[in-house]
């Protein structure tokens, strides 16, 4: 049975697999777009309640946050999710090749992903996806004989629903809202960010539970869609075997247009609209196209990384998106440190302008620091930890391998 999954996948993948540069600088492309949205939860603390902050009311700072909403919220998530599906596959063929089962590595992973996403919203962020993850994963190990074309049907039924759903409950929450908006002003001021770091893990501890089962069962559905569409691409080997230049640009000519445009419906509708109904609606728009802007992001970048310059960017993302776990988890401790009472306590003390700084600043920072780590050892330090999980082996830092690591 070990072989089943790669029925359908070239021969050649059976062999050692290899990491795809491209695959790791789309990964890190989407820690960045993944940070760009977490960091909020850190700097605004009413950006968990859905209510506009009343110190971000200049007109300066609600572009800054419109256009932060246009550029990066909702699709980044899907695009992580997407090589976290693609991923499965090359670990998958791994297992094959090595005479493994796919199932005990799969499952070691999933609890791995499972402990590690229950540290970091217990302790950390509220609004961690690993928990999720781990337990997706199990969904598409139950499903790992489905075929590319049923996987492609899985995914569009899945997303399709999900955004169906969201907007009728949208437009019944609207119907029934009242017309007063919420008074920002009537609530606690910063909940406990900006306090003691014993403050700050209660309410990590209060949250995480009503966030980690909203994500579960709102997000959890499309990063499944998108898993599917991942293992879809992964079973054709798309990124090892090449995308045409002309079917690159035709994403991009296609993507980026109807995303764009219905990003900006979104980001006007929760920006300049507001109350929760229609934030509901601008989700569901969202649910339904977010995953075109995301296409027509990846085929520019693809696109650009065939050119001269275009490889030396390239060359700077991949080594951080090597260490995508570590990264990923190192975005929140950075955070704390920045905005909590755990360092700089600078919670709703800077304007959106200098929050987008920080993100940049932040993730210059784990480009340089990747880049360092790859130069002397092979794996991250959290990348090794899962590694030693799923492959029931003692960590390690360096050591030549054929099997791919661990990496979201």
């Amino acid at each position: 049975m070990t072989g089943r999954p790669l029925d359908r996948i070239p021969a050649a993948s059976a062999g050692a697999v290899q990491r795809v540069a491209d695959l790791d600088a789309l990964r890190a492309f989407a820690l960045l777009g993944i940070l760009c949205v977490n960091i909020w939860y850190f700097a605004d603390p009413y950006a968990i309640t859905g209510i506009p902050n009343p110190d971000y009311s200049s007109p300066v700072d609600t572009a800054v946050r419109f256009m932060a909403s246009v550029l990066f919220e909702a699709k980044f998530y899907i695009l992580f999710s997407f090589l976290f599906g693609y991923s499965f596959v090359l670990q998958w063929a791994s297992a094959a090749a090595s005479g493994a089962s796919e199932v005990g590595r799969t499952l070691r992973r999933a609890a791995g992903l499972v402990v590690l996403g229950l540290c970091h919203g217990l302790f950390l962020f509220y609004g961690d996806i690993l928990l999720t993850y781990g337990l997706l994963s199990l969904v598409l190990l139950g499903t790992r004989w489905i075929s590319g074309k049923a996987a492609v049907t899985s995914a569009s039924i899945l997303i399709g629903a999900m955004g169906v759903f969201v907007l009728l409950t949208g437009v019944i929450a609207a119907a029934f809202e009242p017309s007063a908006p919420t008074d920002a002003g009537t609530l606690p001021p910063a909940f406990g960010l900006a306090g003691p770091p014993a403050e700050v893990i209660a309410q990590n501890l209060a949250l995480y539970p009503i966030v980690g089962v909203n994500v579960l069962f709102l997000q959890g559905p499309i990063a499944l869609g998108a898993f599917y569409a991942g293992l879809a691409c992964a079973k054709q080997r798309v990124f090892e075997h090449g995308l045409s230049p002309r079917l690159l640009r035709r994403l991009t000519a296609i993507g980026l247009p109807i995303g764009l445009t219905a990003a900006i419906l979104q980001a006007y509708l929760v920006h300049y609209v507001g109350g929760t109904g229609t934030a509901l609606i601008a989700f569901g728009i969202s649910t339904f196209t977010a995953p075109a802007l995301t296409a027509g992001y990846v085929a520019l970048l693809l696109l650009a990384f065939r050119t001269r310059r275009g490889q030396r960017l390239r060359a700077l993302l991949a080594p951080a998106g090597k260490l995508a776990l570590s990264n990923y988890l190192g975005q929140s401790v950075l955070m704390l440190l920045v905005f909590t009472g755990f360092g700089l306590a600078l919670t709703n003390r800077l304007p959106p302008l200098a929050v987008l700084g920080a993100a940049a600043l932040i993730f210059v920072l784990q480009l340089l620091a990747s880049y360092g780590w790859v130069r002397q050892f092979r794996y991250g330090p959290l990348e090794a930890l899962l590694r030693a999980l799923t492959y029931w082996r003692r960590p390690t830092l360096s050591g030549a391998t054929t099997e791919r690591s661990e990496s979201l």
